[in-house]
């Protein structure tokens, strides 16, 4: 096993073994390890970890082997660890004491050795298990054989920095351990540091070894103790509060010192490193003496135990501190594209492993190469200060909590800590709730909780609150979360619940539906439960909606909003009958349905200018040997076989759609050499592409296009030019999530795929049979239309051009957090807050108090089954048209605004009854000059792709609104060319940013002329 190519290897240099034997030769009766009253010398450990290394050998281990070692803190550890070492294979810790038999099974399955070295009495069903006492025999230290001590020789000297020292194995997402891969030079590289901070070890040092064998900080202090003639205190919770005292150093996590009282008896240690979680300022305080420095380490398993370290200081800042020789740390956006000062922890150096055992999928994703050289991604996000880089949580610790992201470690912990009586708190997500435990178990409850709701956002305040003596501790010393979730789960089923009253079998339903679309256990649904303060969004709204009708009952999404609780809903709902006839079965031969009202629009478009309506999307993701561009295609032909709209034809003179029986599109690969050729290549083929599509045709080109281009075991893009009459951004996310599991080998797990064909003979059956109810709705809708006047956009005018466009891009600095909030308060959607303000600038800007726009709708709430789960062009561009009130208040107008919204969602699909409507009177010389995108609650999971998604304004004036961190970020596109046109745009943007604003950061009692004056 060799490390990737990489300009950041270890310099030659020596390896742990060869600093450990100096040592041996330099201070040989000096105490190598003590334990439980037993200790072993340098020289002891030297002969016995030669005996081990020899005795594989004459069992049939070798060099490179990766070497299962089954063990708990002891002695024979240590041996065992150097004897596989000197053997030339690497050693790969399982921990007797604190493992389950499964977690054993599965890293033997991954290691793939049958042979597994013991130095505990254990049997597992398949392997065998060789006990150290039988390979050191009866005496430990007896003379080795010269030929045995020449087959020790030319094996070091065959050894090299890039032979794998150990393998840990750290918990899966997936719940199977992964083995992180670590190189010789790495650790030898770590052990050689010497800079302000790092652990300082002598001959007489003492440092406690108290982590498990499994954990890289075990490896870490093992090694720096030994390299450098100090002692290792080796310590059991039986004993580690005798043996602590004793030692000059102490490596702990945070959780495992905060069950240590300081006291005097502590005056000989002079150092502290905590690592492995953020340490608390109480710590720091507590154990920091003018005698004693305290310090915070930093380093996933993925980069060799540390790579920085930083005094800290009582009342100081916490931060990451001085960096390991050789080692960078950079912050990177979400797209790993760009510096920034808040963003995630990537790490280059010397430090990385080779990556994980067996999983080259995970490899490729952790492991990126960014100008040419390798980084890992840390999943830690940090800021960068004055003092530092400051930790601020792992992603995994930001979660979703009723619609708003929240932090954990420094948001919801620190709030538990604001109550005067808790010393301790952890807090984590458990099937939806937000539970918070604290120490100690005397904390009123009751009082406790009644402070967090007096002083935090509702968001923040646990569900669940549960005060305990003690947090269990993971076998690598941090807060066991599983454990206290399995309290959770016992407190839950051995609740007495009080029998709920319900009112009607519908009221059931509706709780079942609550239930179902917040993961929440139903008996914490209660006819006062409000969907608001569950977090509930446009997203949430359509899934119970769903559900609802899947179920008989009937209410509409903007009802969802405005009715609000369970017993309010309950009184709304009518009986939902649909005549959805079961989409037809596909057979070889071709199927074929009416075009829906969008799509003709969207064809009529095209065929006016030929550049309208593509989307044009790039699709970058780090790749491995294993996938190619054949692979790619095989995934895709898949994709396009399994979604029958893609492999549509469309006849706009007959009105139909036909499905093929195979797909077609164009493909075409390049192989790159370098990243610049891949960008220079992708851009090229972009521009021609974009080039060819703006030329007049006699026909409409809508045949797929995908263009590769390939840099061989390193990136691979996807340029795929697709019409938006196949697709739309939710099937973009459908997409992207099938073709994750068919590149896996998992197509299995799918269920099969419903057809747009369903949906477009659904969509002509309901036109026909509620035809009186759509013209008469439309009729009504286009009443107000004589009193719009055309957008004037701000001077200089400038003739606006279909042939060309352009867009900028604004940080609106509006947090999402304070727009989720605003709605919960006011009963609308974050969508109609943003519909709201750009009605405002329109108002502005058209000298009019009657304003229209299109917007873009996900079309998802059809009385259709399939609805969620097809892909097809259901996304629609639906007229819109509010009347404002400036003697309305901020909260009258949003309500108001939500209502004329879902109003018109509801008949969205049917906006082609207006066109004709329209064309018959005297107002068709107009249509809208902006459309609105709201992409919030777009369930698309990008996974290891970093997308760029680009197409043409369809109106005059484009805006997209997306989060993008903690704020919304605006897109926005406009046809025209000239200075003034951007300027004027621009100028618009600014002043709906301030309508925004306004609303979100106003009182809701506040008028709507005073926010506009």
């Amino acid at each position: 096993m060799t490390v990737p190519a990489n300009d950041q290897v270890p310099a030659p240099g020596p390896s742990v073994l060869d600093l450990i034997d100096a040592q041996a030769e330099r201070n040989s009766e000096g105490i190598a390890a003590e334990f439980q009253h037993k200790s072993i010398t340098n020289r002891q450990l030297r002969q016995a970890s030669m005996r081990v290394a020899i005795e594989l050998y004459a069992r049939g281990c070798r060099p490179h082997d990766r070497i299962p070692l089954l063990t708990s803190m002891g002695l024979e550890m240590v041996i065992a660890v150097l004897g596989i070492l000197r053997l030339g294979a690497c050693y790969c810790p399982m921990d007797f004491a604190a493992w389950s038999e499964s977690r054993v099974r599965a890293t033997l399955e991954a290691v793939q050795s049958r042979f597994v070295l013991g130095t505990v009495k254990a049997e597992v069903p398949g392997y065998e298990i060789v006990q150290i006492g039988d390979l050191l025999g009866e005496s430990e230290t007896a003379d080795l054989s010269p030929k045995g001590l020449q087959l020790l020789e030319t094996i070091r000297q065959e050894m090299s920095l890039f032979d794998l020292i150990y393998i840990i194995f750290t918990s899966g997402t997936t719940g199977k351990p992964k083995g992180v891969m670590i190189p010789h030079g790495s650790a030898a590289h770590l052990v050689l540091q010497d800079f302000p901070g790092s652990m300082t070890v002598y001959p007489g040092s003492r440092v406690l070894l108290f982590f498990s064998v499994a954990f890289d900080g075990c490896a870490g202090i093992v090694f720096s103790t030994l390299c450098h003639g100090g002692t290792l205190a080796m310590a059991s919770p039986s004993d580690v509060l005798d043996v602590a005292p004793s030692c000059t150093t102490l490596v702990m996590t945070p959780s495992m010192l905060a069950n240590v009282a300081p006291s005097a008896q502590f005056d000989q240690v002079h150092e502290i490193y905590m690592g492995g979680e953020a340490p608390t300022a109480a710590l720091i305080e507590e154990w920091t003496t003018p005698t004693r420095k305290v310090y915070n380490s930093y380093g996933p398993t993925e980069c060799t135990t540390a790579v920085s370290v930083a005094e800290m200081k009582p009342g100081g800042p916490i931060i990451l501190g001085n960096l390991v020789s050789g080692v960078e740390m950079i912050l990177l956006d979400e797209n790993l594209e760009h510096e920034v000062d808040a963003g995630e922890i990537c790490i280059r150096g010397p430090c990385l492993a080779v990556g994980y055992l067996n999983n080259e999928t995970l490899t490729a994703e952790r492991f990126f190469m960014r100008n040419g050289i390798r980084h890992y991604r840390t999943g830690d996000l940090a800021r960068r200060s004055e003092a530092g880089l400051h930790f601020v949580a792992r992603t995994d610790r930001l979660v979703k909590n009723r619609g708003f992201l929240i932090n954990l470690e420094t948001e919801v912990e620190p709030a538990l800590l604001s109550f005067p009586s808790v010393k301790r708190a952890s807090a984590f997500l458990d099937r939806g709730r937000l539970i918070g435990f604290v120490i100690p178990e005397s904390v009123p409850i009751t009082e406790f909780q009644q402070h967090l709701v007096d002083h935090y956002d509702a968001f923040l305040v646990p569900d669940l609150l549960f005060a305990v003596s003690e947090f269990p501790l993971t076998s690598n010393g941090k807060v066991d979360t599983k454990a206290l979730g399995e309290r959770v789960i016992f407190e839950a089923e051995t609740e007495d619940m009080s029998p709920l009253s319900v009112s009607s079998d519908t009221m059931e339903l509706i709780r079942e539906g609550f239930a179902w679309v917040f993961d929440w256990p139903i008996h914490n649904i209660r006819p006062t439960t409000s969907f608001a303060d569950l977090g509930g969004n446009s997203l949430r709204a359509l899934k119970l909606v769903s559900f609802l009708r899947r179920h008989g009952l009937n209410v509409s999404i903007g009802e969802v909003f405005t009715l609000d609780r369970v017993s309010t809903i309950d009184s709304a709902v009518m009986p939902f009958q649909t005549d959805v006839a079961d989409a037809p079965s596909e057979p070889a031969e071709q199927l074929s349905a009416p075009l829906t009202g969008h799509q003709i629009e969207m064809l009529k478009e095209t065929a006016e200018v030929p550049s309208t309506n593509y989307l044009f999307y790039t699709m970058t993701r780090d790749c491995g040997e294993e996938l190619t561009p054949g692979r790619l295609r095989r995934v895709w032909e898949a994709l396009y076989q399994r979604h029958p709209i893609l492999r549509a034809t469309f006849d706009l003179d007959q009105n139909r759609q036909i499905i093929q029986p195979t797909a077609d599109f164009e493909w075409e690969e390049f192989t790159v050499s370098s990243p610049d050729e891949l960008s220079a290549v992708s851009d090229g083929e972009l521009q021609k592409l974009w080039g060819d599509l703006r030329s007049p045709s006699p026909e409409l080109r809508l045949r797929p296009i995908f263009r590769i281009v390939y840099l061989p075991g390193q990136t691979i893009r996807v340029n795929w030019i697709i019409h938006h009459v196949y697709t739309d951004g939710w099937s973009f996310g459908i997409i992207l999530h099938d073709f994750e599991l068919i590149l896996q080998g998992r197509e299995s797990e799918l269920s099969p795929a419903p057809s747009f064909v369903s949906i477009a003979h659904f969509l002509a059956t309901t036109a026909s049979r509620e035809q009186s109810r759509i013209q008469s709705f439309w009729s009504d809708f286009r009443e107000p239309w004589s009193r719009m006047q055309p957008l004037k956009l701000p001077a200089p005018p400038v003739t606006p051009s279909r042939e060309s466009w352009a867009e900028i891009r604004v940080d609106s600095r509006v947090k999402k957090t304070a727009l989720d909030e605003v709605s919960r308060l006011n009963g609308v959607s974050c969508a109609s807050v943003i519909y709201a303000a750009w009605a405002l600038m329109l108002s502005r800007y058209t000298d009019s108090s009657t304003v229209g726009m299109k917007i873009s709708v996900s079309g998802r709430s059809l009385g259709h089954p399939a609805t969620e789960s097809v892909v097809g062009p259901l996304n629609g561009r639906c007229p819109f048209i509010t009347e404002i009130d400036t003697s309305d208040t901020v909260s009258g107008f949003l309500q108001s605004v939500h209502r004329d919204f879902y109003r018109v969602n509801d008949l969205q699909w049917s906006y082609d009854e207006l066109r004709r409507q329209l064309a018959r009177s005297e107002h068709n010389d107009y249509w809208f000059d902006t459309q609105v995108v709201v992409l919030l609650d777009i369930p698309v999971d990008v996974g290891a792709w970093k997308i760029i998604e680009l197409q043409r304004p369809s109106s005059l004036i484009w805006i997209g609104v997306a989060q993008k961190g903690e704020t919304l970020n605006l897109r926005v596109g406009y046809e025209g060319s000239g200075e003034g046109v951007g300027e004027g745009v621009g100028e618009m943007t600014e002043y709906f940013i301030r309508m925004l604003r306004g609303m979100v950061e106003t009182s809701s009692s506040r008028q709507i002329g005073d926010l506009t004056a």
